[in-house]
Formats: C-alpha cells, structure tokens, sequence
C-alpha cells in the first residue's frame, strides 16, 4: 500500500437537502479504489468534491496536505458521456491536456505515442470521433487523461452507457492499463461486479443522505474470474450493503 495521497473529510447540502453526510476516508499512492453505490446516492457530486471542482458545505478534500484544486494539483477526469472533441483527431484530442499546459513538442509526442499504444489506437491517430465506436471514444478520454501523467485519476462511471459486451472489455483494459502505469485511480460506479472486478478497495455507499455503509479490501487475485466462489461471495456481499435486489 502506498503512502497516503488524497484525504476526504466532508459533509454536502445542495438546495438543502443533504446529500452526502459524514464521509471520511483517504486514498493511498497507486491505489484502485472504487466508490460504489445506489442509483442516485450523490456519486457524481462526490466526484466533483474529489476533483476539486465543487466546494464542500463542510469540510474539505485534501491532497499531500494542501486543498485540492485542479488547478494546483494533476489530477485528470473520465466522464460517463462521450467527451471526444468532434473538429479534433484523436491525436490532437488526447494531447490537448498537454497543449494546455504548454509542454513542449518533444514532451507532447513522446507522451502521446505512448499512450496511444497503451490503449491501442495506434493507427487511428488521424481519425475524427464520428468515425470511432462508443468503446474506442472511451479509449480516447482514458488516453487524454493519462497523457498529462496525472498524480490522481478520477473517472466517474466512465463505463455506464456502452453495452455489456464492450463494458467488459473496458474493464478488462482499464486493468491492462492501471497494472502498467500504477496511477492513483478513484472510480466510481453503480455496477458491482465491475466493482469487485477492478478494485484493489471499494467503499460502499448508502441511500441518500449518502454515507459510507462499509469498506473491503478486495485481495482476490488477477485477473480475475467472474465465476469464482471467492469473486461471487464478494460481489453478494456488496450486493447486500448496496441494498439492491437482484
């Protein structure tokens, strides 16, 4: 386990109605923890707290002891939706976090041509997003987020809207991807078996108001089988804390 990387002490109202109460936790260096949880628990607006980019009602988020802020801290950010830029290649789309912050052109194609074969585009450098599947977009926008070598990586149901097949795929990429590079990922969904799938830790969260019903360390080994007693026990278990009836 790595040395501690982002601490979480907060409590968020929104038009007055609580939606996460009391949530406490840490993340360690080069860690996968998933955050799991109901439909409609408060998820996304914990993604944008740990980003930075929404201020807490009380408390705050912190990382290596200073309040976290995009624009300080490298931290990088997966969405749910397609967020491919529709006039720029994907070359151009995945070093645009780069652009941004004026690396230099060396610095750009090394680090574009690395991890565009990390995710596998290479030879799909000059095509437009119109022309790519919903699976290779979500390659696009994990290739421009590791393109800048965040320090924390957050993505927010990155996964939620392709269909199953390609879902399992993703995740099975993601993993390839993380066990290569070793970032500090926080990932956030609603599918437990995704879940249990990619987490090195998950928290569990409840209804709203939104707190944290239990932690697991998941130890089971990788890759890992989806039909295994060890997998399916977990899976149940979070199932239940979730308080989803399958």
């Amino acid at each position: 386990m790595g040395k501690e990387l982002v601490d979480v002490n907060i409590s968020h109202k929104f038009n007055g109605m609580s939606i996460l109460e009391d949530i406490n936790f840490k993340v360690n260096e080069n860690e996968f923890l998933v955050i799991v949880g109901p439909t409609g628990c408060g998820k996304t607006t914990m993604a944008n707290l740990l980003a930075g980019l929404v201020k807490p009602t009380d408390g705050g988020v912190t990382m290596n002891g200073e309040v976290i802020s995009p624009k300080i801290h490298n931290i990088s950010f997966v969405f749910q939706e397609p967020s491919c830029i529709p006039w720029r290649t994907l070359w151009d789309d995945i070093v645009i976090g780069l652009e941004i912050k004026k690396a230099d052109p060396q610095t750009v194609d090394q680090r574009g041509k690395k991890v565009i074969q990390l995710v596998g585009l290479e030879g799909y450098e000059d095509y437009f997003p119109w022309q790519i599947s919903g699976g290779m977009k979500q390659r696009v926008a994990i290739a421009r987020a590791y393109a800048t070598d965040p320090d924390f990586l957050l993505m927010d149901e990155p996964f939620g809207h392709l269909d199953a097949q390609t879902r399992y795929l993703m995740q099975i990429e993601i993993m390839r991807v993380w066990e290569k590079e070793k970032k500090t990922v926080v990932f956030i969904t609603n599918n437990i078996e995704e879940a249990v799938y990619l987490a090195t830790r998950i928290i569990v969260l409840s209804k709203l108001p939104a707190r944290i019903k239990g932690e697991y360390h998941i130890n089971i080994n990788r890759p890992r089988d989806l039909t295994s007693p060890e997998f399916l026990n977990m899976r149940l278990e979070i199932t239940k804390q979730c308080e989803v009836v399958e």
